[in-house]
């Protein structure tokens, strides 16, 4: 019975005994590590990230593994946020969250009915998203050309009270509210029940395509929201822009407790893994590694928290049956 209480309590706060260790490493590593600007910037680092993983999070605990068509959602978002500025603020913004729930409503909906794949599925139309790109805008960057260009930089970065960027309370913000739609919702049980068995859930009356369409939305939004950013910060769209951010992502909604099978885990949990991950990266910047190393490190990080997941997995459903 210890044994079963140590492997769940591992499993539910692993991820903030990691961010612990993290903390007390950087505090070796340099005295000012736990200074309010550098934590500032390390969450500023990561919110972006957050912002996406919290989205792609609704994927994976529904049992739909990962959604990897983020990247192009990123650039589709990039792309219409600057051709849709000269319309106004808000028409832009508008347009560019509907990009995200149109692809997140087509990937859910074919997923969902015709029960393809999901990593198969999401690849492909990261390619197709990407390839539509590159034929009607080519490799250069677009920039906005009307419009309120310099309120649309400051989506980046406006600091509220001055210091703390707008991207990371929006990453808080919809961290709290979705924690609170997984964990105290009726939609959010029905996507535990769904993440756990699929047949269970049609049983239970559950309409398990609508839950799968929800969840492709949610990350489709919030892989826009992400793409809003990115286009803010560089003034510009690209193709490339989200190249790299669904690996980042899943390597935090693995580190999070989450199991790809879904059913289990948390948004706070979430929350830890991003954090773990900034923190990580700011440890390796100060150590002076570069981008190449650090990438190594961030991709040899994921390989042992899958293994050590799946390890602790199978160890709990021994000890319950």
């Amino acid at each position: 019975m210890k044994k079963k209480s140590g492997l769940e309590y591992i499993g539910k706060f692993g991820t903030y005994m990691i961010v612990l260790f993290l903390l007390i490493a950087g505090c070796l590593v340099s005295d000012k590590f736990l200074s309010l600007t550098n934590l500032v910037n390390i969450l500023d680092a990561v919110s972006y990230l957050g912002i996406l993983a919290s989205g792609m999070a609704l994927v994976t605990y529904c049992g739909q593994s990962v959604d990897l068509s983020t990247p192009s959602t990123i650039a589709v978002a990039s792309f219409v946020s600057v051709l849709t500025l000269k319309f106004g603020m808000f028409p832009m913004l508008f347009c560019t969250l509907a990009s995200g729930v149109l692809i997140g409503a087509l990937n859910g909906l074919v997923i969902g009915k015709f029960r393809i794949n999901t990593v198969v599925w999401t690849l492909a139309m990261s390619f197709v998203f990407a390839g539509l790109i590159r034929v009607v805008f080519g490799s250069a960057n677009i920039y906005p050309k009307e419009g309120n260009v310099e309120l649309f930089e400051q989506i980046s970065r406006y600091r509220v009270f001055g210091f703390i960027p707008l991207g990371v309370i929006v990453m808080v913000l919809l961290m709290a509210v979705l924690h609170i739609f997984i964990s105290r919702s009726r939609i959010g049980r029905q996507f535990k029940l769904v993440g756990c068995s699929e047949e269970v859930a049609k049983y239970s009356g559950i309409n398990v395509l609508k839950i799968i369409v929800l969840s492709f939305v949610g990350s489709g939004i919030a892989a826009a929201v992400t793409g809003l950013f990115i286009a803010s910060l560089s003034i510009s769209a690209c193709y490339n822009y989200g190249t790299g951010y669904e690996f980042r992502a899943i390597t935090a909604v693995v580190l999070s407790g989450m199991v790809l099978d879904g059913g289990r885990g948390s948004i706070a949990g979430v929350f830890g893994g991003v954090l773990a991950i900034g923190l990580l990266n700011n440890i390796m910047t100060l150590l002076g590694l570069n981008s190449f190393l650090q990438n190594v490190v961030t991709g040899i990080v994921f390989i042992v928290i899958v293994w050590f997941t799946n390890y602790t997995t199978k160890k709990l459903e021994a000890l319950n049956g």
